[in-house]
């Protein structure tokens, strides 16, 4: 005889009949969410904290627990736009001179590493916290199915069935 399934803590819960939290009551406003002194003391910080914070409590769920996820997804868009500034200025690769003037080699600009280093965290940032296309998306239109149904067509062929 097979073992019965065990059931995850979170299936417990689900099926234990104890009412869900109500999600009302995590919300808070722009005026009411703390700011870190390091955004506060940037006004470009600053600036892009109060723009993030702003959509996310117009799309309504907006979190003091948020506070950490936020302030380092200010820290990293700001870190990008330093190196992109520096790689406008300095071009994509580094030319090495020595004392005398005379050329050694190229190398890559390391804000060119050190950026794409930050890609991968934005992206993961932004779909923690739902900022993403297909999060914003998802949160407008949560069904799982298409607005029109689909429709298999047969065709002549036997074994090939087409979706539209």
């Amino acid at each position: 005889m097979a073992r019965p399934k065990l059931r995850t803590a979170l299936e417990r819960f689900y099926f234990s009949g104890v009412p869900l939290p109500d999600s009302g009551t995590e919300l808070c406003t722009i005026q009411s969410i703390t700011i870190p002194e390091r955004i506060i003391r940037d006004p470009l910080k600053k600036q892009l904290w109060d723009f993030i914070v702003a959509d996310m409590e117009n799309r309504k769920c907006l979190s003091n627990t948020y506070t950490l996820l936020i302030s380092e997804l200010v820290e990293v868009i700001t870190l990008m736009h330093t190196c992109r500034e520096k790689l406008d200025e300095d071009g994509l690769v580094v030319e090495k001179f020595d004392d005398e003037g005379n050329y050694l080699s190229s190398i890559p600009n390391p804000y060119f590493t050190i950026m794409n280093r930050q890609q991968p965290m934005l992206i993961k940032i932004l779909e923690k916290l739902g900022l993403s296309p297909r999060d914003i998306t998802y949160l407008v239109s949560p069904e799982a199915s298409s607005a029109a149904p689909i429709e298999a067509i047969a065709n002549e062929i036997k074994a090939i069935t087409y979706f539209r």
